[in-house]
């Protein structure tokens, strides 16, 4: 039988928890939250040939498919800034938290190798 890992968020749990869980287990802790939805504002660098590209596009559309490809990509803009998107089911859109990338890289390998995965974090994410 493989093992089962169990992911908590502090490693004072991790450790009480793996003194009753016993040798199929592995608890591991992510060390308080590992993702949350954007930052407001925060958005990947736009290149400038990019934006140069793209207004060069724009500038040759008639007036009316100009304003209907604006307004599209105001609304996406809209819904990468908020995170979530209404328009499919509320999906919501996760970044990986600063400085929790060795400790998502880590849960992930040991994922892989895991039979089962529990994850007995706290509730308010």
């Amino acid at each position: 039988m493989g093992k089962t890992l169990v992911i908590v968020e502090s490693p004072a749990k991790a450790k009480t928890i793996n003194r009753y869980l016993g040798n199929d287990f592995i608890v591991k802790s992510s060390v308080g939250h590992i993702r949350d939805l954007p930052v407001s504002g925060s958005g990947e660098p736009v290149d400038p040939k990019a934006r140069a590209a793209e207004a060069a596009k724009t500038r040759k559309m008639e007036p009316t498919k100009k304003a209907a490809y604006q307004k599209k990509k105001a609304h996406k803009r809209l819904i990468n800034r908020m995170g979530v998107d209404p328009t499919d089911n509320w999906r919501a859109q996760y970044q990986i938290l600063p400085g929790k990338e060795k400790v998502v890289s880590e849960l992930r390998k040991l994922s892989k190798s895991a039979d089962e995965i529990y994850l007995a974090t706290d509730m308010d994410r």
